[in-house]
């Protein structure tokens, strides 16, 4: 029992030090990456299931498991350690394994690269890391040992002895702390940031986007965007048609000695799951602001730790591939680019057309805010633009997140690398320093805490589409009642029923409802004009409660090539659910 013990606690410091590396800097812990890695072989039919099952907690069981069973695995082995009465230098020599397999097995498997060679932050740091969990728990079962079996001094055998134990034991204690400075050090000179020997990339002759006013500790709701900003110009858009996009006016100005503009600190996400799926803020039975409110905005992210904490001023993006000049980008270049600002709408896939009842988050990972960034285009041009050879663009994230997109992304004057959200910094949680925004797909399309642009010669296959997601993340046509509230008794008499719709870039050209299940259906009339062709509607109407019974609500849109939301069911994997709400209402 007694060995049992020192050898899970021997596991405890190493899953403790794998959270330390993780918060201190921001070094992904080996539970975080397997769980990932698994996802590749879990059939989307089963994930699926599990989210109607669980909901935004489904995958806090096998990310439990992966954690639980990694720890039991280091207690298994401690235990085996200390039965065996393995010598303090024998253990250290098991730390060392351990961290080999960690890091030539592992970190290759899991994408990372051998030796973590294929991350955009220093390898140095995260070895170091890595080095300091396994030394650390090797230091730990070592000292176990000697708690266990104290051995009387054998100087016939070499290494047995009580000074070659302290000395070995002084020696791991000597590695771990090395580990750590090395870390430290290497964390301290910019190693967690991406790491590039490209040459940094100017703007020529282009004017600085002014900087915003510092937010406030709370942020106002924002009222109805007409997707124009105040005092604006329009800009030449040529050819788009999926969102109102507008060009910054005005003086331009400078980052000052007080530095570069800062987000609010990050909201409170609760993250007991691989990752966190926080539906927009909307009380029930109210209908959805024309413009969500950075405090409200949805938030999907596959972190289940933590998501990246950036700084401005030491944030790089790398673009290279088949372009004619691959650069780095810094800050304040990406904010002197040209300043375009659109009002989108932004939907995860995991979003349900139908059946918003069927989850936690039900149909609430939509949200609307109004962008400001460069065009997508305007960066590119920086590193000369695009080759011939391109035939796709991977977007990388700081936490290894990819999305793939083809390179005619690039001529939508919509496509843009954001900075701003509702006229404040880019949020944390949404990617601060700079994110990427795209037309007409899904939220996966649209990765945040954006590192790295690379054009490449063969198709690219990003995080979602190894884990058997669409290729294109095209936004279906999706629907959704907001007032009445599902279940709700209303007096008898004409009622309000009223909601949102959405269909990418695509727009919505009508939307109807029914009293009676689908059986006849009437128009609604939009509550305002559409703040963009790539922008959700808000609609309304009214229908006549009977002083008794029970009626069926079903609402169904048609986006702007005419094709009607479907009837039949569909999940969203792997492109997207398809269906139309519905929701019962009762009479008083």
């Amino acid at each position: 029992m007694g060995q049992a013990l020192l050898a899970v606690l021997a596991s405890l410091a190493a899953m403790g030090l794998q959270q330390v590396a993780r918060q201190v800097w921001q070094i992904r812990t080996l539970p975080e990456r397997v769980m990932e890695w698994l996802l590749l072989f879990v059939p989307l039919d089963l994930f699926e299931r599990g989210l109607q099952r669980f909901g935004a907690n489904a995958k806090e069981i096998a990310q439990a498991a992966v954690t639980l069973g990694m720890a039991g695995l280091l207690a298994g082995i401690g235990v085996l350690v200390l039965r065996a009465g393995w010598s303090t230098w024998r253990i250290l020599g098991l730390g060392l394994v351990l961290w080999f397999l960690a890091m030539g097995v592992i970190m290759p498997v899991t994408g990372a690269g051998l030796f973590a060679t294929g991350l955009l932050a220093s390898p140095l740091l995260t070895n170091a890391g890595y080095l300091l969990v396994f030394l650390g728990y090797a230091v730990v079962l070592a000292l176990a040992r000697l708690l266990i079996r104290p051995r009387p001094a054998r100087r016939s055998l070499p290494g047995t002895s009580a000074w070659a134990e302290r000395r070995a034991l002084l020696t791991g204690l000597a590695g771990t702390l090395l580990a750590y400075g090395v870390a430290s050090l290497t964390a301290s000179r910019g190693g967690g940031g991406v790491q590039s020997s490209l040459p940094l990339a100017a703007a020529p002759t282009l004017q600085p986007t002014p900087l915003p006013a510092p937010p406030s500790t709370a942020i106002p709701r924002a009222p109805a965007a007409t997707g124009t900003a105040a005092g604006a110009t329009r800009a030449p858009t040529a050819g788009a048609t999926s969102a109102a996009v507008t060009q910054a006016a005005g003086p331009p100005a400078t980052p000052t000695a007080a530095g570069y503009p800062t987000p609010p600190p990050v909201r409170g996400i609760a993250r007991d799951q691989d990752g966190s799926l926080t539906a927009a803020g909307r009380p029930p039975g109210t209908l959805a602001p024309p413009i969500t409110s950075n405090a409200d905005f949805y938030i999907v992210t596959k972190n289940a730790v933590a998501d990246p904490v950036l700084d401005a001023a030491s944030w790089r993006l790398i673009i290279d591939g088949e372009v004619e000049r691959p650069v780095q980008l810094d800050y304040p270049t990406l904010r002197a680019l040209p300043s375009v600002e659109i009002t989108k709408t932004l939907e995860c896939i995991s979003n349900l057309t139908a059946g918003c009842s069927m989850t936690s988050f039900g149909c609430d990972l939509i949200s609307t805010a109004r962008w400001r960034g460069a065009r997508l285009g305007d960066v590119l041009d920086l590193a000369g633009g695009l080759k011939s050879s391109a035939v796709a663009l991977a977007f990388i994230a700081t936490d290894e997140f990819s999305s793939s997109l083809p390179p005619e992304v690039v001529s939508d004057p919509s496509a843009l690398v954001v900075y701003e959200m509702n006229g404040a910094p880019l949020p944390r949680e949404h990617g601060y320093p700079a994110r990427l925004l795209v037309p007409g797909r899904y939220g996966m399309k649209n990765p945040k805490w954006l590192a790295r642009i690379q054009a490449t010669s063969q198709p690219y296959a990003d995080w979602y589409q190894q884990r058997g997601w669409t290729k294109d993340g095209f936004v279906k046509t999706m629907s959704r009642i907001d007032v009445p509230a599902d279940g709700t008794t209303l007096a008898a008499g004409p009622q309000r029923i009223a909601g949102v719709a959405y269909a990418g870039d695509r727009g919505i050209q009508r939307v109807d409802v029914s009293a009676d299940g689908g059986r006849t259906w009437q128009p609604t009339t939009f509550v305002e004009p559409p703040a963009s062709q790539d922008a959700m509607v808000r609609w309304q109407a009214t229908f006549e409660m009977p002083a008794a019974g029970t009626l069926t609500l079903v609402v169904r849109a048609t986006d702007g090539s005419g094709a009607v939301q479907p009837e039949d069911f569909g999940l969203p994997a792997p492109d997207g659910g398809w269906g139309q709400d519905s929701i019962d209402v009762s009479a008083a």
